[in-house]
């Protein structure tokens, strides 16, 4: 009996130490869910962030030159805050600028159009400022409007300075830039001046052109514009691009010596005329 008793509790250890291995041993048929997949790849690196915030920033940058330059607040023309044209331009851009608005004594400078807009005369619809493209510490924002009813794209190229984004050129396509205008002296130096003759420089209401006879005509060359316009004498100190059209620009001098006068545009739009040589 007592044989028998021994021999039970041995059995049992034995069975024990068998579960117990078998619990602790291989694993692969227990029914265990499997660990959740969790992503670590975060919706915006810091990289990304800081492009989205240099982007937004020189976005911010164009949208408040427009809003202070249509409040007449514009850093262009004015000659008494230096500090404000620093505000937008890079130095080499600002330098120009003011210098052009130094220079100018009152009268018409390099700049004869507004900058912003690329016109003499605007009548603004549909304006946006677009996405700025940032390229390490460079930018181009592209503002498009519609101006008497053309579509129009300006483009804004930027620079990273002391930090901030600064204004270092102004785009209007086909190679026209704001740079040019300040740095192009032009080819043909301003014809000289002649009393009772129509030709030499002449101001045209916010802009310029050089007159020069040629043959039984003359040759008009405007300052902002690649091409010439050709007029003709008329009658009564009046020279007309296309006689007896209505589609005709046209000069009428108050005086036989074409010192001072009129311009009438095609489109009904007039300007006062004065030699400046």
């Amino acid at each position: 009996m007592k044989n028998a008793i021994l021999s039970a509790v041995v059995f049992l250890t034995i069975l024990s130490s068998a579960c117990s291995l078998k619990t602790t041993g291989d694993t692969s048929n227990l029914n265990v869910n499997p660990p959740v997949n969790v992503s670590t790849t975060p919706e915006s690196t810091p990289e990304s962030a800081a492009a989205q915030s240099k982007a937004a920033a020189a976005e911010a940058l164009i949208a408040d030159l427009y809003k202070q330059h249509d409040a007449k607040k514009s850093p262009f023309f004015q000659k008494k805050n230096r500090g404000l044209v620093d505000n937008f331009f890079t130095k080499r851009l600002g330098d120009l600028i003011w210098k052009d608005a130094k220079d100018s004594s009152g009268e018409v400078g390099a700049i004869d159009a507004d900058p912003l807009y690329n016109a003499q005369d605007i009548e603004i619809k549909n304006f946006a400022v677009g996405t700025a493209a940032v390229k390490n510490d460079t930018a181009t924002v592209p503002v498009t409007f519609t101006n008497f009813g053309a579509k129009q794209t300006v483009t804004f190229n930027l620079k990273q300075s002391g930090g901030a984004w600064k204004i270092d050129n102004i785009g209007y396509g086909d190679g026209d830039s704001l740079m040019k205008w300040l740095t192009d002296t032009g080819s043909d130096p301003p014809a000289a001046a002649a009393n009772g003759e129509f030709e030499g420089k002449y101001q045209v209401g916010e802009t310029t052109c050089v007159v020069k006879p040629v043959k039984m005509a003359f040759e008009i060359k405007w300052a902002k514009g690649t091409g010439t316009e050709m007029f003709a004498f008329t009658e009564n100190n009046s020279f007309a691009s296309a006689p007896g059209s209505s589609d005709s620009n046209k000069f009428v001098f108050d005086d036989e010596n074409y010192n001072s006068g009129t311009f009438y545009r095609a489109d009904g739009k007039t300007f006062p005329v004065k030699r400046l040589n």
